[in-house]
């Protein structure tokens, strides 16, 4: 008996190890055709239960019985299966696109997610994985180049400067013409915290700081998508606020059945300035070759004859910057709930000094399925984030205008005496060093954004969704300015102190009812019915101290007189809209969309306003399945009427404090010497106002061939802008300067172009290629009656920037020549300098004439390998800086001055009149009033380039032991090649960064960088 026990126990044993030993655990990575991992991809054990998904890098454990079969599906991939055999633990995996059918799901509007197959609108979707890749802190930045029909201006390379997006042209004259921004079916504020005092009548965009976009609190690290919504069909949902596109971002969640699993990334970045003026180093301070420090002008004595010394302040004046990325993620995936944790950090120490930007990020993303009807989840971010900005362009405090007119016979770096007095070379200007060091700006963020939802399955048919959304911060600036600056208001010296403070919230909820109805074989339609409410107040306080008593004591209490000012936003909409789609056999599909909406931003007593948009599209590839050529192909067409809305107050007259300015000081307001004062605004407006309209026309065609190998995205699209907001001039014995109401239109066509292709698709090397091209062309069509000419934006008194009918929307105008029939420039005899037109004239469009970028990316086993080049063609800027440089004798082309100079014209008037002139001018005389002339078209440039905007390289180790899955080291350049003609900093640059309509100037801006950054991601 005991010898038949210890049989059967041996031989249990035996079989219970076998088993044990059948069963093993495997990993891999999957990847699609293009390298890339693909997240959430089900991996299953064949006629079992046993199962498991991809996580964000496309890697996957499972365990699994040898001999069983293994089966790799995703949506929009074809399956592929594989027997596990002995021995083998590891898989890797490609995928490739189902020959037949288009299947990527787009998250769309209100974050909803369709299939683009069924979509009769352009989008544009670009991963998580590239906005980190590019190495850009801000989420917009990061999209530069990424696909068509998107332009993106830098305002600096200064930390925590603006980044501004435009999507297919400007839409309205005064109001924002920005895509709303979206995170996670929640709209958020990407507006600029630039408070200023309540008595300043001036811009103050063309001076200060570059202060941040507040889409720069998102880090990038935790975005898993991006849709580009580019036209009102695309955004048509969001009625009013989506007038002019909309960017919806999707951050990562956990997979169900993933586990637990563990990201640590970590980079290091140096920055360099990417581009420079070129400056004479021969010629010294002064005017007529004598020195003098009472002017700024460099127009003295030859240093290298008279042998003093040369000082290189521009080169020696900017540091190597500095960026440190730390992430750490932390995902899990049971079977019916999963949950995302992630901490962040980016310290960057700017090129100029003492500038600074440090960001850091928490967020938890976490969803349960509490049965198989009802999910419930929620996301929730907070970023704490902080700036140490230098001064910018037209300021005497400015870093850049100081410097670059700095002499070479001054040694800008001794910039303190003995008794802490600044040294400057000219005493209007601050000492660039003394003004980063004693003058900053210092702002601090602290920004909660997160949502809860549920969603509950009805039935078969209906399901509810709803969701409530909170963006929250609180903003607290602070610019100084010690005894001895210039740069305070009264440029007195005695000292400045200025505390800003904004406090933002956004709440937004929806309710949605959704419905998916099979009625027939062939026919089915699906969308939702819903309604949301929205939100939003900001208060915004000002306080500044003049006159300082003791140095250094940076509190209100130390100043001799106070100011303070305030102001406060509050405005809530709410809406009714559905959303239908209708489907016959996944071939045609018809999506009819209607809002209603109304908004306190057009009066008390304003009624609602309708949105309506249709789209149909149709898969006609479906009639040649047996193609081995076309694989897909579709074409759409899409018409939309959204809105923008006015912003908030502006629906009626309002009595305000008067404000006198003259241009020259900080003029007059109230309180003046201890009185208060009002007057009714000297705009009327109109009763009933309108939202302003834009109109989108939109037709487009999607092809794929040689088994998805090949494809392309046609557009073409016309959106009209209608009902814009315009403060007509009237005659001023009617009471009024101005009335506000309806009058304007403006018109935006263009063509958008992808093309993609798998240049090479093997098991080790695949080569994939995508080139985007897109061109604009914006009109002006109607101004209000008897108004030929509208400024969009209070700069400088030339160049300005002008809405004019018949002409693109912001056009620069300038002194020009006059010129005769045959377009030669007319001189004046008695000078021989050139005749100028009276009044200011077109000078050219800051819009491109067109925008391409192509990217290439190759992977060889578990190398890969990306660069990306990004064209621009044509669109003008004022380039002021090269201007004054050369006014100033600094520029390189000065050097030059020890013979005289003829400009190339034709006499305009006197005995010679039309005769080609032959007056000599004195080098002084030729680059002081001729090219020197920055209120002229001379200074005019075209802001061509070509620009290698990032390369990226990396290596990945795959299952490096039990615990590490993978770990992923890489090189990467950002802006490493900069080709323009361009003279002057980088090309991409907006002195009036990202919350003004008129682009193009160059004044003094901060320059742009270039960088070379290592980076490390390990997966546990």
């Amino acid at each position: 008996m005991k010898q038949t026990l210890l049989s059967f126990f041996v031989g249990s044993m035996i079989l219970t190890s076998v088993a044990f030993a059948q069963e093993k655990k495997v990993s891999g990575r999957v990847t699609g055709a293009d390298g890339k991992p693909l997240v959430g991809v089900t991996i299953a054990v064949q006629g079992s239960n046993v199962a498991t998904s991809t996580d964000a890098n496309g890697n996957y454990t499972l365990t699994v019985p040898t001999g069983k079969v293994i089966v790799f599906r995703s949506v929009g991939f074809a399956d592929k299966t594989l027997i596990v055999k002995e021995g083998q633990t590891s898989f890797n995996m490609v995928l490739d696109n189902k020959d037949n059918a288009l299947e990527e799901v787009v998250v769309t509007a209100l974050g909803i997610s369709k299939n683009s197959r069924g979509i009769g609108y352009s989008t544009s979707k670009v991963s998580g994985d590239d906005l980190v890749k590019s190495g850009e802190a801000n989420i917009i930045q990061g999209l530069a180049a990424k696909a068509s029909g998107v332009q993106i201006t830098s305002s600096a390379g200064t930390p925590g400067a603006s980044s501004k997006i435009v999507l297919r042209g400007a839409a309205s004259f005064s109001g924002d013409n920005q895509p709303l921004i979206v995170v996670d079916g929640v709209p958020i504020d990407n507006g600029l915290n630039n408070t200023k005092a309540g008595d300043d009548p001036y811009n103050q965009s063309l001076s200060g700081v570059q202060v941040a976009n507040r889409a720069l609190d998102i880090n990038p690290d935790d975005i898993e998508t991006v849709t580009i919504l580019k036209g009102p069909a695309a955004a048509a949902l969001y009625g009013q606020a989506a007038g002019n596109g909309a960017i919806i971002y999707t951050t990562k969640k956990g997979k169900l059945g993933s586990g637990l699993g563990i990201t640590f990334s970590s980079s290091y970045e140096m920055q360099k300035v990417n581009k420079l003026p070129e400056f004479q180093k021969k010629y010294g301070q002064g005017t007529g070759n004598v020195y003098t420090n009472e002017t700024a002008d460099s127009w003295g004595e030859n240093l290298i004859a008279a042998g003093k010394p040369i000082y290189n302040n521009v080169d020696e004046f900017f540091k190597n910057g500095n960026v440190f990325n730390n992430n750490l993620a932390i995902t899990s995936g049971g079977e019916k709930t999963t949950m995302r944790f992630s901490v962040g950090s980016t310290n960057n120490t700017g090129i100029v000094p003492h500038t600074s930007y440090n960001r850091y990020t928490s967020r938890l993303n976490a969803e349960s399925k509490l049965s198989d009807q009802i999910t419930i989840g929620g996301n929730f971010s907070f970023t704490n984030a902080n700036t140490r900005a230098a001064q910018n362009g037209s300021n005497t405090s400015g870093v850049m205008l100081a410097l670059l007119r700095s002499p070479v016979d001054f040694n800008l770096k001794d910039y303190v005496d003995e008794f802490g007095v600044q040294k400057t070379y000219f005493a209007n200007y601050d000492n660039p060093y003394f003004s980063t060091e004693r003058n900053p700006y210092k702002e601090e963020n602290n920004r909660f954004l997160g949502n809860v939802y549920a969603d509950v399955k009805l039935n078969d048919v209906f399901s509810i969704s709803w969701k409530t959304g909170l963006d929250s911060y609180a903003t607290n600036g602070n610019q100084i300015y010690t005894i001895g600056s210039n740069g305070d208001d009264d440029s007195a010296q005695w000292g400045e102190i200025k505390r800003t403070n904004v406090n933002y919230r956004n709440i937004y909820t929806d309710l949605l009812l959704k419905f998916n109805k099979k009625i027939s074989e062939d026919f089915s339609v699906s969308g939702l019915l819903g309604g949301n409410f929205n939100y939003v107040q900001s208060i915004a306080n000002f306080a500044r101290g003049k006159n300082l008593l003791i140095p250094d004591y940076y509190n209100l209490n130390n100043a001799r007189i106070l100011y303070a000012s305030n102001s406060e936003e509050y405005r809530n909409s709410k809406a009714i809209f559905l959303d239908a789609t209708f489907d016959y056999r996944s071939i045609l599909f018809l999506t009819l969309t209607g809002r209603n909406e109304w908004s306190t931003t057009f009066g008390r007593n304003a009624k609602g306003f309708f949105y309506p948009k249709a789209d149909i599209s149709y898969v006609f590839s479906d009639l040649f399945k047996e193609s081995e050529i076309v694989n897909f192909g579709k074409v759409r067409f899409a018409y939309s009427n959204v809105g923008i809305s006015p912003k908030p107050y502006s629906d009626r007259t309002y009595f305000t404090s008067p404000l006198i300015a003259d241009g020259m000081t900080n003029g007059f307001s109230f309180p003046y010497q201890g009185q208060l004062g009002f007057a009714i605004s000297n705009e009327f407006v109109a009763e009933n106002l309108k939202p302003e309209r834009n109109v989108g026309y939109e037709a487009g065609l999607e092809m794929k061939f040689l088994k998805n190998r090949l494809g392309f995205d046609f557009t073409y699209y016309q959106q009209h802008a209608s009902n814009l907001l315009i403060s007509m001039p009237v005659d001023p014995t009617s009471g009024f300067a101005y009335y506000y109401n309806n009058f304007g239109k403006m018109k935006n066509s263009g063509i958008e172009l992808s093309l993609n292709g798998h240049v090479v698709k093997s098991e080790n090397f695949n080569w994939n290629t995508t080139l985007n091209w897109s061109k604009n062309t914006n009109e002006v069509t109607e101004l209000a009656p008897g108004v030929d000419k509208l400024s969009i934006g209070d700069a400088f008194s030339a160049p300005q920037s002008f809405a004019i009918v018949g002409q693109p929307f912001g056009v620069i105008y300038a002194q020009k020549f006059q010129r005769n029939a045959q377009g030669q420039v007319l001189i004046d005899p008695s000078s021989g300098l050139p005749m100028y037109e009276s009044d200011l004239g077109s000078v050219g469009s800051t819009i491109p004439k067109w925008l391409m970028n192509i990217n290439n990316e190759f992977s060889y086993k578990n190398w890969s390998f990306s660069f990306l080049w990004d064209f621009r063609k044509g669109g003008k800027l004022w380039g002021a800086t090269n201007a004054v440089l050369i006014n100033r004798g600094k520029a390189a082309i000065t050097e030059d001055r020890e013979r005289k100079y003829v400009i190339d014209g034709v006499y305009g008037d006197g005995a010679n009149a039309g005769q080609k002139n032959t007056t000599e001018l004195t080098a002084f005389n030729y680059f002081k009033n001729y090219l020197g002339n920055s209120s002229s078209e001379i200074s005019i440039q075209d802001g061509t380039w070509a620009r290698l905007r990032s390369v990226d390289l990396n290596y990945r180790f795959n299952k490096v032991s039990k615990a590490i899955q993978y770990i992923q080291v890489g090189v990467n350049l950002r802006n490493p090649i900069l080709i323009t003609k361009y003279k002057g900093i980088d090309p991409e640059t907006s002195l009036t960064g990202s919350d003004q309509n008129f682009a193009g100037y160059d004044f003094f801006n901060n320059p742009g960088t270039k960088s070379y950054s290592v980076n490390f991601r390990v997966g546990f």
